[in-house]
């Protein structure tokens, strides 16, 4: 099998050569970029073990033609091959500032893949360039470009996609909530602390947790706000929710509201809670956890506080 191979990587070595030796790339004719990205592009996304070393120096080659092979491998993206989808995205992440007006041309696509895939990548390049194009998006009709849109618009974190971000929140399709949960994450602005509490009391847990980690990535502007919901939550799965990012801000200010809830009624906000006060670490707040856990009796409770390192 090596013998084999060694033939077919010289074959391809020549080829890279003869790539290096066209500075002027851009000039050649169409019809033989076109086929040499083509040859690269099968050997790129080929999945057969027969050809494994030749995939990443195949990529290396696409991504030396810069420009000149951009457009052909936009036309590859209504591939529906996951494979090649993933090629395409590490071909075009080499590349970089070049590809993004061809990607952002690609999201008014009339094929839906060339259109999700081109938002996918312009996320992963994360090139502030293409936030304008990818907000004349935002309210597509496809669910799946909106939350790609989204998800874009928060990797690549520009303050330009916050507001977006925040009116994905109600979207009427979960999978976009979700995204623009994740994006708030991304953005880390305080100014959409109060839209991501709301959020705790999604129907859809993705959107619940999302937004709960939001909060805590946020960090310290996000304190006031949470503690404030954690006395009058709006419902039980947004109470629980609280509860732990509050032990994720850990924050000592939540200490006296937590050593309430770790004796109130609810064992499960009582374990939450002994959880929480463990992420703080404080000795007030080990020292809540240690007088809860001499007169504790449910045992949900007891395996919770027993997971909390005390001293």
């Amino acid at each position: 099998m090596g013998n084999w191979n060694r033939p077919m990587r010289i074959i391809i070595s020549l080829i890279f050569v003869a790539f290096s030796a066209l500075p002027a790339m851009a000039q050649a004719p169409a019809d033989s970029i076109t086929r040499a990205v083509d040859s690269l592009f099968i050997r790129a996304s080929n999945g057969n073990v027969i050809y494994a070393d030749l995939v990443q120096p195949s990529k290396k080659a696409l991504a030396d033609m810069g420009a000149a092979a951009v457009p052909r491998l936009v036309e590859k993206m209504s591939t529906q091959d996951a494979r090649e989808m993933q090629t395409l995205e590490d071909v075009f992440k080499l590349i970089g500032h070049p590809c993004v007006i061809n990607l952002v041309d690609a999201l008014g696509s009339d094929n839906v893949y060339r259109r999700r895939l081109s938002a996918r990548i312009l996320g992963e390049l994360a090139d502030s360039s293409s936030v304008d194009g990818l907000l004349r998006y935002v309210n597509d009709s496809d669910f799946r470009m909106r939350a790609g849109v989204v998800s874009a618009l928060g990797k690549i974190g520009d303050r330009r996609g916050l507001a977006a971000s925040l009116s994905a929140l109600t979207d009427g399709d979960y999978l976009v909530r979700t995204s623009a949960s994740i994006s708030l994450s991304n953005l880390k602005d305080p100014s959409s602390i109060n839209g991501l509490i709301e959020a705790l009391s999604d129907p859809y847990y993705g959107v619940r947790f999302s937004a709960a980690a939001a909060l805590a990535n946020i960090g310290k502007p996000a304190s006031s706000a949470v503690f404030t919901a954690l006395r009058e939550p709006a419902d039980t799965l947004a109470f629980y929710l609280l509860i732990e990012v509050a032990g994720n801000l850990a924050d000592n200010k939540f200490t006296e509201i937590l050593s309430r809830i770790i004796n109130s009624k609810d064992p499960y906000a009582r374990a939450f809670a002994a959880e929480a006060l463990g992420k703080i670490g404080s000795s007030d707040a080990k020292k809540i956890i240690h007088r809860c856990y001499e007169i504790e009796t449910n045992l949900f409770v007891i395996s919770k506080i027993e997971s909390v390192v005390l001293d």
